[in-house]
């Protein structure tokens, strides 16, 4: 800490403003100012440990202009090729397609999902059969950003693809989701980067052009919601402390718009 200082700080801020993610694009203002604002915290400790650091204040954050929510909305015709997209004659296809179906169910961010085990999945054996006959949970309590907990539903058609997924699998693995590569605690569980990696695959699958992340299914959630449900349960739904963080999601296409007023208004 003793070697930190202005120049430092601005040599690491101009460091961020050039850095590239893998596919050869800058990083955002946001990704950059959420670096810097880490950077803010250390020496704020550091002022109060008397540490001979600079204020916190000198580390300045940049305008960041909230990306476009129609920039990842997808309509329903290219959300339905993205969920058909797994080659389903596999295991691993079903498995695929089993955790397209939950993101898009629950609106789960892709760390929350891959945390569930399949023992809050199953129904257990002594239970009595659901009316629909699929012995998977329709809702589960998730626990999110700020520790805070929500409920999420499961969609029949979710529910189905899960059932399928679970009688495909031949280990013992607690995870609901796992990988054929073990883990440095002993497990298979799945990790963000293989189901991003499934996500976009799916994508590329489907015909997609543009650079899809399990965040997508999280955005077409939360419009569904909030066009049929409202803001407030929409809201719920995803975990938001405020309901503006949730209008920040919403987006639809100009046909679909158009679509909706006419349903209204004539």
């Amino acid at each position: 800490m003793k070697d930190l200082d202005l120049r430092t700080l601005r040599a690491y801020s101009s460091h961020l403003g050039r850095r590239r993610k893998t596919n050869g694009d800058g990083i955002s203002a946001t990704t950059k100012n959420l670096q810097l604002i880490v950077v803010r915290g250390m020496l704020r400790f550091a002022v109060l440990m008397d540490l001979p650091v600079p204020g916190p204040e000198k580390v300045a954050l940049g305008k960041a202009t909230p990306p476009s929510p129609d920039a990842r909305h997808l309509e329903a015709s290219r959300l339905d090729r993205l969920l058909a997209a797994p080659q389903v004659d596999t295991a691993d296809g079903v498995r695929d397609r089993a955790l397209l179906e939950l993101l898009l169910a629950t609106g789960c961010r892709v760390s929350e999902l891959i945390a569930f085990d399949r023992q809050r999945i199953e129904l257990d054996p002594r239970a009595a059969d659901p009316k629909d006959g699929i012995r998977i949970a329709d809702e589960l309590t998730v626990l999110g950003k700020g520790r805070r907990y929500r409920k999420v539903f499961l969609s029949q058609r979710s529910r189905e693809w899960l059932a399928r997924h679970l009688r495909d699998r031949k280990d013992r693995d607690p995870a609901l989701f796992v990988s054929r590569k073990r883990n440095a605690d002993g497990s298979y569980r799945m990790s963000v980067w293989m189901a991003e990696r499934i996500v976009r695959t799916a994508a590329k699958r489907a015909g997609l052009t543009e650079d899809v992340s399990p965040h997508w299914l999280r955005h077409a959630a939360i419009t569904d919601w909030a066009t049929n449900f409202g803001l407030p349960s929409a809201q719920r739904l995803a975990g938001h402390q405020s309901v503006a963080t949730t209008s920040r999601y919403l987006g639809g296409s100009d046909a679909e718009l158009k679509a909706q007023y006419k349903k209204r208004f004539g």
